[in-house]
């Protein structure tokens, strides 16, 4: 690791050009993998204002401290340069196993016109295992957050705009929870880095993971491995729903375990209250099995899980209330029907128009609905206040008089025997000049039952006159 670590940063800062004045030679530095054939494309630029022709002599090569390679060749190996002008020639290199970190001095000597001269190249040879140089990233990170991390990788190809396959993820426990295959390109000689971001699913559980790296070159594969930390968090979301109006229904709140832990269920709860809980209809948890307690309803589930939900709902009917408001309002009416005693109804006989006046026969029907005698029984009707003229009719006459100011019709009738009726009538004249319509007010009975004295009214009227 460290003769590479040498290698990589030569790689970085050495720029060498060749002994020549008459060319100009890029790339002088690349890095070539071991036992694998290399190639790889200079560029010569003839910077003089005469034609350059070139002949190489690559079966010559000298390489300082040893030799490295078994061939070295060049395509073409004679070619010409206008003045002024470039021309990339194809080099390949095939290392013979031994292996250098630093950069190798290689000599090609060639010859410019006649003239013989020599290239210089930096040459490190490095293991193939080692394409990926480091993998950096931080040591614990939140789920739902990017897992951002740096692949430095050495450029084996040497070449600039080599691309390379790059393979990376997390396993734990032997397990894969993700993988992404893609590639990267060699941007410069040496040593690349690429910035790589991997976004996490937000309920990823807590622990130690292993970030794995791989990439290949010509089927060889390198890889890395590290350690990679998944911090807990805590993140409960809640949303309710109610729908309950004056005849019930229902109301549900969800809770959603948004972290990447374990959430206890022992502090969420959805409210009923006392006086729901006496209407209530059904009840409803969506993990476990619904409870109530202190008027609240819970789960028997001990947890949620990560990215879990759990819905808690209950329905009410207020149904009952109504029924039992019905059936009072009924009773009470029963027994006020039962309890009526005396019957008074008023009804309007006849109406006539003679003369410019009319003539209106009202007659006041009274019955005993009970099963015992009414006595001291007496009848009062007032008369409206725009007669002209009151009279009594039919059987049982009514005596007019004053009271308080208004002509009323009384009957004093004595007794009456059960489910008995008797008939009381009178009848008014008015002047049809003055009136549109006639007010009938409520007669008024009085009566003894059972020792007790009672009283009862009739229905009123209008009597419209066309």
């Amino acid at each position: 690791m460290e003769r590479l670590l040498v290698t990589g940063l030569l790689l970085v800062v050495l720029v060498s050009i060749g002994s020549v004045s008459a060319l100009q030679v890029s790339p002088t530095s690349f890095t070539i993998p071991s036992n694998i054939p290399s190639s790889f494309n200079i560029s010569f630029y003839n910077n003089q204002n005469t034609t350059a022709n070139i002949t190489l002599n690559t079966a010559h090569a000298k390489i300082v401290y040893g030799y490295f390679f078994s061939n070295i060749a060049a395509s073409p190996q004679s070619f010409t340069i206008p003045p002024l002008s470039s021309k990339t020639i194809r080099f390949t290199f095939n290392p013979t196993g031994e292996l250098s970190s630093l950069p190798i001095p290689l000599n090609i000597s060639y010859t410019n016109n006649g003239q013989p001269e020599y290239l210089i190249f930096n040459v490190p040879i490095v293991p193939i295992q080692n394409i990926i140089y480091s993998v950096d990233h931080a040591s614990s990170v939140y789920p739902y957050k990017p897992l951002d991390f740096n692949v430095s990788m050495i450029n084996v190809p040497g070449q600039i705009g080599a691309i390379l396959p790059i393979s990376y993820g997390l396993y734990r426990s032997g397990n894969l929870l993700y993988h992404v295959s893609s590639t990267v390109t060699m941007s410069t000689l040496g040593i690349n880095r690429f910035p790589i971001s991997m976004q996490l699913n937000s309920s990823t559980a807590p622990g130690n993971y292993t970030l794995y790296v791989t990439t290949d070159y010509a089927g060889q594969v390198s890889a890395s491995n590290t350690t990679v930390s998944i911090i807990a968090y805590y993140s409960l979301g809640k949303t309710a729903s109610s729908n309950i109006g004056v005849f019930g229904g229902t109301k549900s709140e969800t809770f959603t375990n948004n972290g990447n832990e374990p959430i206890s269920t022992g502090n969420i709860s959805l409210m009923i209250g006392g006086f729901n809980s006496i209407f209530l209809t059904s009840k409803t948890a969506s993990i476990g099995s619904p409870k109530i307690a202190s008027y609240a309803l819970t789960t028997s589930a001990q947890s949620i899980l990560p990215g879990q939900s759990l819905t808690l709902a209950y329905s009410v009917s207020y149904i009952p209330i109504y029924l039992i408001i019905a059936i009072v309002i009924f009773v009470i009416a029963l027994f006020l029907y039962l309890n009526r005693k005396l019957v008074v109804s008023k009804e309007v006989v006849e109406h006539k128009v003679v003369g410019g006046f009319v003539d209106v026969k009202i007659a006041l029907k009274v019955r005993n609905v009970s099963k015992k005698a009414i006595t001291s029984l007496t009848v009062v009707d007032a008369v409206p206040p725009n007669a002209l003229k009151i009279s009594s009719t039919g059987p049982k006459e009514g005596k007019v008089s004053k009271s308080g100011g208004n002509l009323v019709v009384k009957w004093s009738e004595g007794d009456l025997q059960p489910m008995d009726e008797i008939m009381l009538m009178y009848e008014i004249k008015s002047k049809l000049g003055i009136i549109g319509s006639i007010n009938l007010g409520q007669a008024e009975a009085s009566f003894t039952f059972e020792g007790k004295r009672f009283s009862r009214k009739s229905n009123s009227l209008v009597l419209n006159i066309k």
